[in-house]
């Protein structure tokens, strides 16, 4: 993995952030390096409800924990809804059943920029960021792309870096600080995409385990059978003696 190279930082940063657990090595960095900090929840995206509100509080708790400024965007799955349907079929759909198509994604990533650019204009933020590239899961060209479109259309100055080396990080600080760690990106369709990946990697495990078993039980026959054929020879060469033995004695 590529080490972690930050750009000279912003003054003022409106950091849109997924999720609690993706939030904590990135925002670490971006403190040490003297960056003033808000970090913006917009994620209609996210659902059910039960599962947004759960990553709300988790990314709420761990920002006021911190004595970081947060906010919450307007949360309207109707309107990731109403994106996601306009992106054609073809590429929209999971075409394995497991892997999240791109441009599904990218109007995900368009909403939820636009948000946040739109805010971050009206609030004085210099520059708008995202945690969203720490994550090894998500399309970093495209979160690249749209959050530069989405700066571009709201006058201000778009902050990308790639996170996604400080992903180990972020998985060991969020576990140590007791985060949340949700199993899916946010929507419905990667619930269900990450259901079928955690299903077919179960059922390869299961079949790499039927196979040993099966590597083992044929070694552990043939060695029943080695056993078995020193067994009867064993028998065999005591016989023989038996009976050499036997000649002798009336010899």
């Amino acid at each position: 993995m590529h080490a972690f190279r930050p750009q000279d930082p912003p003054q003022k940063l409106l950091l849109h952030v997924c999720c609690g657990p993706c939030s904590t090595a990135p925002v670490r960095t971006l403190r040490q390096r003297g960056v003033e900090l808000c970090l913006h929840f917009a994620n209609s995206n996210i659902a059910p409800v039960a599962e947004y509100e759960h990553r709300l509080q988790t990314a709420r708790s761990y920002a006021e924990g911190l004595g970081i400024p947060f906010v919450e965007g307007n949360y309207r799955p109707q309107s990731w809804a109403d994106v996601v349907r306009d992106v054609p079929v073809e590429v929209r759909i999971s075409t394995d059943g497991m892997t999240p198509p791109p441009e599904r994604c990218r109007a995900c990533y368009r909403l939820r920029f636009n948000e946040a650019a739109r805010y971050a204009a009206g609030h004085g933020f210099s520059h708008v960021g995202t945690t969203l590239s720490v994550s090894p899961y998500q399309y970093r060209d495209i979160i690249h792309e749209e959050l530069e479109r989405a700066c571009a259309a709201a006058n201000v100055e778009p902050f990308f870096e790639d996170y996604s080396p400080l992903y180990p990080e972020t998985m060991t600080a969020s576990k140590e600080a007791g985060l949340y760690r949700q199993d899916y990106c946010g929507c419905l369709p990667s619930k269900s995409e990450a259901d079928a990946g955690r299903s077919a990697r179960r059922a390869e495990r299961e079949a790499r385990k039927v196979a040993r078993a099966e590597v083992r039980k044929e070694a552990e026959a043939a060695l029943d059978k080695r056993r078995a054929e020193r067994a009867s020879y064993d028998v065999k060469q005591a016989r023989k003696r038996a009976l050499k033995n036997a000649l002798r004695a009336k010899g």
